[in-house]
This record gives structure tokens, C-alpha cells and sequence, in this order.
């Protein structure tokens, strides 16, 4: 976005997958807005660079966010900092081809881990009452291909497919403390890191 409207100013926000594609966007749109955002990922070059456009208002964490232990610690130090969060964009993932007759076990429990459990995890960690304020608001991606379910991914539209399904059970949870959960399904989006391992594949008509 060029022209931001919202405005955030003193809001604390979290973003997973900040270093590339649409989480990155999410943060630089946040900091436009007036946000303070912790920004994760595992490419601390790229969370660098990301800072040093932003440094009043873009922190890091360079980690997975698969581990829940780095994760909150990453929390824990910013909310010290910064005060407690208004909300979180879980936008990290892992978009890969997994057919069944290569059927890769480590790298679709992979995608699953990072694309679902770590989005829930962090809805968890950031409507804690020592790390949230009342009334919350929590964004998971989740993807068009968890209802288009394209030919080889069946991993990656079964970890999207399980945001969309955890997302009426999670708000009904917290919900009562004012905390509010949703999630969105963007269409193909090209960005270096996640669309670019599957051009080749394109050409091989696997879709």
C-alpha cells in the first residue's frame, strides 16, 4: 500500500513471516499506520533490512516460529519494552509441492507445523492477560488453496484448510474477554521466496 489510512499510533502489534511476500507488507503498512510491530522470521538479513526502514516504529526477532519457547521469550522482551499488544498476523508459512508419490513426511509436517500450530500457538501467547490487552485482534492466513486444493499440495491445503476450520473455536474461546480471530485466503501472490520454488513445477503441468 502507498497511501495508508489506518491509524495504529501506540498500537502494538506482532507479525510472523515479516522478512518477504504479503507478511512483510503487513509490517511496513503497520509502521506506516503508526504501529509499533515486532517482525519475525528466520532471515535475520532480511528483518535487518526490513528495520532499517522503520527503526522508530519495526523491531525484530530473528527465529522459528515453530518454537514456541523462542517465540514467547521474543514476546515476553517486547511487551517489556514496548507495552502490552493490540493484536497479531500470523502470516508465516511454508509453500511447497508434496506429492503423494514423493511423499516427503518431514516437510508436510513441516508445512502443517509453521502454517497452523504456530498460528495457534500465537494466538495463544498474544491474548494472554500478562502479555495482551483487553480486546485483541488476531489475523491467521490462511490461502485459496484450502478450498481449490491444487494437484501436489495436499499439505499445504490441509495446514490452510485447518486455520480456516480452528478459527470459530478458537473465537468462541476468547471471545469473552473481548479478543477477536479471523482469517483470510488470499489468491496467488508472486513474491520471491514462496511462489518462485514452484515455477518450475508450473511448467511440468502439475496444476
Amino acid at each position: 500500500m502507498s497511501n495508508v489510512q489506518f491509524d495504529f499510533t501506540g498500537e502494538n502489534f506482532v507479525v510472523t513471516g515479516a522478512s518477504s511476500g504479503m507478511g512483510k507488507q503487513v509490517a511496513v503498512d503497520l509502521a506506516q499506520s503508526g504501529a509499533t510491530v515486532l517482525a519475525i522470521a528466520r532471515r535475520e538479513e532480511k528483518l535487518r533490512a526490513l528495520q532499517e526502514q522503520f527503526p522508530d516504529n519495526i523491531f525484530i526477532a530473528p527465529l522459528d516460529v515453530c518454537d514456541s519457547d523462542e517465540l514467547e521469550c521474543a514476546i515476553n522482551e517486547f511487551v517489556a519494552d514496548h507495552g502490552k499488544l493490540h493484536g497479531a498476523v500470523h502470516a508465516a508459512g511454508i509453500n511447497n509441492f508434496t506429492p503423494l508419490k514423493s511423499y516427503d513426511k518431514k516437510l508436510a509436517h513441516d508445512i502443517m507445523d509453521t502454517s497452523f500450530w504456530a498460528g495457534v500457538e500465537l494466538v495463544r501467547l498474544t491474548t494472554k492477560v500478562k502479555y495482551a490487552h483487553k480486546a485483541t485482534s488476531s489475523v491467521l492466513f490462511s490461502s485459496v488453496c484450502a478450498i481449490s486444493s491444487e494437484k501436489g499440495m495436499f499439505a499445504y491445503a490441509a495446514a490452510k484448510s485447518a486455520v480456516n476450520g480452528c478459527i470459530g473455536s478458537l473465537a468462541k474461546e476468547i471471545c469473552h474477554k473481548g479478543h477477536r480471530v479471523n482469517s483470510i485466503m488470499p489468491g496467488w501472490v508472486e513474491n520471491s521466496v514462496m511462489t518462485s520454488s514452484l515455477d518450475g513445477l508450473i511448467d511440468q503441468n502439475f496444476f
